[in-house]
């Protein structure tokens, strides 16, 4: 049960890039949330992404980089809605010291269904154990024009959900903490 009394700010800002089919679509989401030590280590916990990040099937970091943060990893995300699913290798690049966790798709998955699939995570302040900004860049185009103009309209809910799942992962974990 998360400790009584946490209180979320609600200010957030929403841009969403208009486009023509078949530019690659962009979507840039920022929301001011309060949280506390757990969140460079929701983000930078790729293998642990399914248990709490919507369209995340399953995942398996297949390579570490000398830090011991996550360099490569195999995941399968998908939208039941649009009956998709595909398992997306992808190169992963995390920095604790400007607070990004980026996944790109890697050569590999030249002929997926994905023609771009792009995420990044930027965590401002995350090591003051204040107010930290979270912003998540999601970039998609489907390789199929008719996919990309079906996600084209539910975009917006996309990274706003997962920017909701990112949060209540950080608030459990900061529960589990007793703070």
């Amino acid at each position: 049960m998360l400790s009584p009394g946490f209180r979320v700010p609600v200010s957030s800002l929403l841009s969403v890039s208009h486009r023509a089919l078949p530019a690659k679509t962009s979507y840039s989401f920022e929301q001011q949330r309060t949280f506390l030590s757990s969140v460079l280590g929701s983000a930078f916990d790729v293998s642990g992404y399914p248990s709490f990040l919507p369209f995340t099937i399953s995942s398996n970091v297949t390579k570490k980089d000398t830090n011991g943060y996550p360099a490569e990893a195999s995941l399968k995300v998908g939208y039941d809605k649009f009956g998709l699913e595909e398992v997306w290798n992808s190169i992963v690049s995390c920095d604790p010291s400007t607070g990004t966790i980026e996944a790109r798709s890697s050569k590999a998955d030249s002929q997926g269904l994905f023609e771009v699939l792009q995420t990044k995570w930027h965590i401002d302040n995350a090591q003051t154990g204040t107010q930290t900004k979270v912003k998540l860049d999601l970039d998609v185009k489907f390789r199929n024009p008719v996919y990309d103009q079906m996600f084209a309209q539910v975009e917006g809910k996309v990274a706003s959900t997962m920017i909701a799942a990112f949060e209540k992962r950080v608030q459990e974990l900061e529960a589990q903490k007793g703070r």
